[in-house]
């Protein structure tokens, strides 16, 4: 299993048994005994890989190989983070606060440090002089180089190479990303948006792999739409629904564990994304959180101003101004799914191929593997 984008700003939570495991930069398959990559594209913080890997057995991690060009985030880069935060005041996009965006950017500076320069002896000077100038302290610099350093030592390695090499071999790569497609850097919601991309076409560039080794993509949708963080949402719900829907998903981040904000499916962004990624297959999750809803609505179209549009594309530059078409076609309340997925899931499944035009592979209703059906 191969990580692709990102940072440790994202969580995956997966559940085995009545053990909840959260993985932030370790790819989330690490207890199923498959190989593990942490690709170039990832901005990798040793500090949070350290904790992850000690909260594992030991035989994930002698499976794990970070590529050595891996983009590394640093303590000073977190305190630039806080920093940009602060200064946008009321118009603040609602980071995690881990440093994720000033690594990139700093990459892009040739500033920052990548996994294999740590363990070539890397100067950092020109870092520690353009953290001066930002009136930032570099002092926290110099133990986290040893400590990274020596972290990385058993670690580092061409990740890229190994996916080539499982390829050849006539195995499989299930490449996995973070965040969502709205998400991306510069086809998403900007500036309301993560540092890096989020699409399936970004993974041949960020993994260093050829087109044709990237396989076909799965899209993976929630029943209805969550988002963290500042941004338009027009298909947003509050109030007492809202705080029913989040309660019963247990919206709330894996990485921070700040509530999340809640709203309909949206079919419109859908779309968009399905369009961006290249999917014409998906998994749809939380089935059984909408069972529990006294209703569910779905929002076909945006008002924009008296005018409708289903063009997500074209609806962009007002999406603060858009407002939710909904629909009402189906109830889930009181689908039961012991016996599989019951006649109202049908109608669900149904109704999001006719929809979106694509093709429901996958469809869960709880957190455990077990609850989870192959159509």
């Amino acid at each position: 299993m191969a990580r692709f984008n990102g940072g440790s700003n994202a969580g995956h939570t997966v559940v085995i048994g009545n053990n909840k495991h959260t993985f932030h930069l370790v790819p989330s398959g690490a207890l199923k005994g498959k190989q593990l990559l942490i690709g170039a594209a990832v901005a990798t913080d040793p500090v949070v890989l350290a904790e992850e890997l000690a909260l594992l057995p030991e035989a994930p991690k002698k499976r794990l190989i970070v590529d050595s060009r891996c983009t590394l985030v640093t303590p000073v880069d977190r305190a630039l983070d806080a920093k940009i935060e602060e200064a946008r005041g009321a118009a603040a996009l609602g980071t995690t606060r881990r440093g994720i965006g000033p690594s990139y950017a700093l990459r892009a500076l040739r500033l920052n440090p990548r996994a294999g320069d740590l363990l070539a002896g890397f100067d950092f000077g020109p870092l520690a002089s353009f953290y001066r100038e930002l009136s930032l302290d570099p002092a926290p610099l110099t133990a986290w180089g040893v400590e990274s350093g020596r972290l990385l030592a058993g670690l580092t390695g061409d990740a890229a190479g190994r996916v080539v090499e499982i390829a050849e071999s006539g195995g499989s790569v299930l490449f996995e990303g973070s965040q969502g497609t709205l998400l991306d850097l510069l086809h998403g919601t900007y500036p309301y948006v993560t540092s890096t991309h989020t699409t399936a076409s970004y993974i041949p560039s960020a993994f260093g792999i050829s087109p044709g080794l990237a396989g076909k993509p799965l899209g993976v949708m929630k029943c209805y739409t969550t988002r963290v963080g500042g941004g338009p949402f027009p298909s947003e719900i509050s109030g007492e629904q809202s705080t029913r829907l989040r309660t019963l998903g247990n919206e709330y981040g894996a990485t921070t564990g700040r509530p999340r904000r809640v709203g309909w499916l949206d079919l419109v962004s859908l779309r968009y994304a399905i369009k961006l990624n290249g999917v014409d297959e998906v998994a749809v999750t939380k089935l059984d959180v909408l069972s529990k809803m006294d209703e569910v609505k779905v929002c076909a179209a945006y008002d924009l101003n008296g005018s409708e549009t289903t063009d997500f594309q074209k609806a962009m530059g007002a999406l603060d101004e858009a407002r939710p078409v909904l629909e009402a076609p189906f109830s889930m309340r009181g689908a039961g799914f012991e016996g599989g997925l019951p006649p109202e899931g049908r109608r669900l499944v149904s109704f999001i191929e006719e929809r979106l035009g694509v093709k429901v592979r996958v469809v869960s209703y709880g957190e455990e593997r077990s609850k989870t059906i192959e159509l």
